[in-house]
């Protein structure tokens, strides 16, 4: 969009300049020498200035754009990490509590467990075996036969 108002404003300065001041007696030389009308030579160079101009609005443009998602990328990656850190600290908490007296607790600590499974399936796993692990170990403090 600015690219063609420059265009027009440029446009409209040099037809003015032609058509009122003496300004442009070289055009008109240059113009005879290459062969084409004075206003012909004019609006060549002011497509070709604007279509410059255009085209570096449209690389300007895309930079911007550029700049955009790879600041849209950062602050995925940024709401990643912290989602893991937070969901990691969520984990030790809750495996740090199936060590605590309390039965209650305990009893927390094996439901955040739970939730994180369902939350996270990268944890599906790693709190499968660790919630087996404790129900064995319980059974077997309680002096359970299998």
């Amino acid at each position: 969009m600015l690219a063609v108002a420059l265009f027009g404003v440029l446009f409209g300065v040099i037809w003015a300049f032609q058509h009122f001041t003496g300004v442009f007696a070289e055009t008109q030389r240059l113009a005879d020498a290459i062969g084409v009308e004075t206003h012909r030579l004019l609006e060549f160079v002011g497509l070709f200035v604007g279509v410059t101009i255009l085209v570096g609005q449209l690389w300007l443009t895309h930079r911007r754009v550029e700049a955009t998602e790879n600041t849209a990328i950062a602050a995925q990656e940024t709401a990643a990490s912290t989602v893991f850190s937070h969901s990691s600290q969520q984990f030790r908490e809750a495996v740090d509590s199936l060590s605590n007296p309390s039965v209650i607790v305990r009893l927390g600590g094996l439901q955040a467990l739970s939730i994180m499974a369902k939350n996270y399936p990268e944890y599906q796993d790693a709190v499968a075996n660790i919630i087996a692990e404790y129900v064995q170990q319980q059974s077997g403090d309680s002096g359970i036969e299998e």
